[in-house]
């Protein structure tokens, strides 16, 4: 889908958008996380769904010098943290051998997706970075993928994992919808001589966002099953609407500093 495109959809087509995706990838329909997720959607509208945030997006893109390279880069330091926070998450589940495996796997490739956004950044905007910039932040990332790995003494309740799960399932659909902004942009300005790696590696980041956000799809819907179905409903609302004050938070000097008065309503929750 074109980046014009995105501009127009609404937060319901959002929901039907992704819905099909993680559909396809998990091979299950998952009618309890679609009920979850269809529920929460029309109740909050979250921020970083409306037309009005991916038109904000282009307005900076077009109109503001360096801040294209800038979120790159922030995104390599939001993987890496990203990573830090899951392999914390794994070292105190025991229990469930299935969430383990995959939350092990999450953190391994948001170690990788750190050093990718960094590589974006160095192709896709070589004239806006001070030489030597790259190999500096890539030297500080640290690398999860060759750590040893070891429990944690403390377990974490089986209420909690959920609620870990549901958060990273919106941090996941939060981060395919800005790289659905982001990537189509971030080809357009890389050097042609790159433009065959750049397209491969951002193909490769939004597939496995939709993996990610897949994983935890099932394993919601399995805790559904089991159950969990009334404490799954209120949870994801709760916590997309804690997404949509964070997207603010995170938003707000932008549109301050360079909306120039036009998103107002971006300010409102």
């Amino acid at each position: 889908m074109r980046t014009t495109d995105r501009f127009k959809m609404n937060h319901l087509d959002h929901f039907e958008d992704l819905l099909s995706d993680v559909r396809e990838y998990a091979d299950h329909d998952l009618p309890y996380y679609a009920s979850s997720l269809r529920s929460a959607f029309t109740q909050v509208e979250p921020l970083f769904t409306r037309s009005r945030y991916a038109e904000f997006f282009w307005h900076c893109a077009s109109t503001v010098p360096g801040w294209l390279p800038k979120v790159v880069i922030a995104n390599s330091e939001a993987e890496s943290e990203g990573s830090a926070k899951l392999l914390k998450l794994w070292r105190t589940v025991s229990y469930n051998s299935e969430v383990e495996d995959k939350v092990l796997v999450h953190a391994k490739d948001e170690s990788r997706h750190s050093r990718l956004f960094l590589c974006l950044a160095e192709r896709a905007f070589p004239s806006w970075l001070v030489p030597g910039e790259i190999a500096r932040l890539n030297d500080r990332l640290p690398d999860v993928r060759r750590k040893k790995y070891e429990k944690a003494e403390h377990q974490i309740p089986e209420a909690l994992l959920i609620d870990h799960l549901v958060q990273m399932n919106i941090g996941e659909i939060r981060t395919r919808i800005h790289m659905h902004l982001l990537a189509p942009v971030i080809y357009a300005f890389t050097p042609k001589e790159y433009k065959d790696s750049v397209g491969r590696i951002l193909e490769g980041l939004v597939r496995d966002e939709v993996r990610h956000i897949g994983y935890t799809a099932l394993l919601m819907e399995k805790w559904a099953e089991d159950g969990a179905v009334d404490y799954l409903d209120r949870l994801y609302s709760e916590r997309l609407h804690d997404f949509s004050l964070v997207t603010l938070r995170q938003t707000e000097p932008a549109i301050r500093s360079y909306g120039q008065g036009r998103f107002p309503d971006l300010l409102e929750i």
